[in-house]
Formats: structure tokens, C-alpha cells, sequence
């Protein structure tokens, strides 16, 4: 969950000024004209506020035919511009996996302030971070819980990487371990020291269900290792454990690079290595093959 470097929004307006242009419904444009200061002030007090998002005003945009004619510009032809110019850096760094979660593809543009109660940001680079389908249907419009306290991480401003709050554990025995395994991972949020971005790490978690995910991913990951066991020809043991540990190393260490210290892969093949699990995984199926 490393933090992510922001799009570049110096032609913001420009980008604004550019879609109005377009625009062949003339309704369409006389309603995004007569917002154009207020839009173009907001971006301004968007990027002011860009650590404490949760204490922006309500928009004055309210109208549903307002917010149909802005919310009509977030077309496919946009998101795919938008990702080949002001995002593309954000795309870089992402990697094709969802900052979200850090377990699924890349699929959509999140609005981080959701659009519905804010149309004003519906076109605004800072306020867009790709995401995959799962993550941004639990996500919806749940920006804030009850208190006032967003519910997500904003990876253009939020840096948690340094805290480890995050552990997995790994039960298994060798003996049978493609039965026993069981993988479940732990979050401490209480190591995170400041109140309020704890609160919002634990919103993130609670709100995408991520703990289970994990669990889910981390699985799938091990099996994908069994394979490789269980696919080889050559049954030198010594061999295949080097092959698979130095999948494993390479993995975490690119893990590391990519998605920091609580990143659930990074943490499972750390584990991994440090109870020999690889080892007996190897042992299982080399036996299990030879049966």
C-alpha cells in the first residue's frame, strides 16, 4: 500500500475548457459554462485540501440535469486520453494491479470523492485512481463513515508504508499440506500512531473486506506454486526447491519495490521462506508425483 506519485494536473482547466468545446448538446454546454469559475475554484480547493479531503464543502451542484451534463463527459474516449496523458505515471507505478487491494487487475477510474455528490471533480485528475471492478463497487459512494472520517486511503496523499501493521501466519502440516495449510492474515492497526489515519486504514480494510481477500489471494498464490512442483520433469529435489525459492525471493523483493512493507504477497512469501515452507511443499509433491 505504498503511496502513489500524483497525476499531473497543470492542465486541468485546459482540460475542462477543451471537453466544453466538444460538447454538441447545447443544453450540455450552457450548463457546464455557467459552473466553469465555480469547477475551476474547486479543483484549486481540492488541491489545497488534498490531506484533509473529508472537510471540502458540500457542492452547490445539485441539479440532477447539472449534474447529468457533467457527469456526460466521463466518457471511454476520456478515461482512455486521461490514462495516456495526466495518468500515465499512476498507471506506471500501479503496474496493472489495483492500489485498492493489491490483489486484483486494473479494470476502472475510481472517483475518489465520489462524483455523484460532487460532479464538480468528475473530470479531475487528483480526484481519479484506477481500480479494479471489485473494489470499486464496495467502494460506491461511501467516502465518509458516521464521523466524518473517509473511509479509504487516498494513495495520492496517504503514506502508511513505513508502519507495519500487517502479518500473515501460516499453519500447515508437512505431512499433507496441500490439505492442512491455512493462511490467515493479522492487521495491528493499533501500531499506526496517528488516531485518525488509523481510522482510515481501518475504514479501507473493513469497507473492502481485504483481510479475507488476502487469505483468498495468498491460496491461490500457493497453488500456483504447487504447480510448478508438481510440473516438473525432473524430479532432482534440490533443484526444484532452488527454483522454487528463487521465484519466491524474486517475487518478494519485487513485491517490496512495488507495494511496500504491508503488501499481502510480499508478506506471505517473507513468511514463506522464514518457517522453510518451501521445503516442505517440495518434499509433498515431489512424494505426491511419485505415487
Amino acid at each position: 500500500m505504498k503511496k502513489i506519485s500524483q497525476p499531473d494536473v497543470t492542465k486541468a482547466d485546459t482540460l475542462y475548457d477543451d471537453i466544453v468545446a466538444r460538447k454538441r448538446n447545447k443544453d450540455f454546454v450552457k450548463r457546464l459554462s455557467k459552473y466553469e469559475s465555480y469547477i475551476k475554484g474547486r479543483y484549486t480547493t481540492y488541491k489545497t485540501n488534498l490531506m484533509t479531503l473529508e472537510n471540502i464543502n458540500k457542492s452547490i451542484i445539485v441539479v440532477d440535469d447539472d449534474k447529468e451534463a457533467i457527469h456526460s463527459s466521463f466518457t471511454s474516449s476520456f478515461k482512455k486520453n486521461i490514462k495516456d496523458g495526466e495518468l500515465k505515471q499512476v498507471y506506471d507505478e500501479c503496474k496493472g494491479i489495483c492500489p485498492f487491494c493489491g490483489t486484483s487487475k486494473l479494470e476502472e477510474v475510481d472517483h475518489y470523492i465520489p462524483k455523484e455528490h460532487y460532479p464538480e471533480f468528475t473530470l479531475y485528475p487528483l480526484n481519479l485512481i484506477p481500480i479494479c471492478n471489485k473494489c470499486n463497487k464496495q467502494k460506491g459512494d461511501k467516502f465518509l463513515d458516521g464521523t466524518n472520517v473517509r473511509n479509504f486511503i487516498n494513495f495520492y496523499a496517504d503514506d502508511v508504508d513505513d508502519i507495519e501493521f500487517l502479518k500473515v501466519d501460516i499453519d500447515f502440516n508437512s505431512s499433507d499440506i496441500e490439505k492442512s495449510t491455512k493462511i490467515k492474515y493479522i492487521a495491528d492497526f493499533s501500531k499506526i500512531q496517528d488516531i485518525y489515519v488509523r481510522q482510515i486504514v481501518e475504514n479501507h480494510y473493513r469497507e473492502l473486506n481485504l483481510l479475507e481477500r488476502y487469505g483468498d489471494a495468498a491460496s491461490e498464490e500457493i497453488s500456483n506454486l504447487s504447480l510448478i512442483v508438481s510440473n516438473q520433469e525432473d524430479e532432482n529435489e534440490a533443484e526444484i526447491k532452488n527454483a522454487v525459492e528463487r521465484t519466491v525471493i524474486g517475487g518478494k523483493n519485487g513485491q517490496l519495490k512495488r507495494a511496500g512493507k504491508n503488501d499481502w504477497k510480499y508478506l506471505l512469501y517473507e513468511k514463506m521462506l522464514a518457517i522453510n515452507y518451501i521445503d516442505a511443499l517440495v518434499k509433498f509433491y515431489l512424494n505426491k508425483v511419485s505415487d
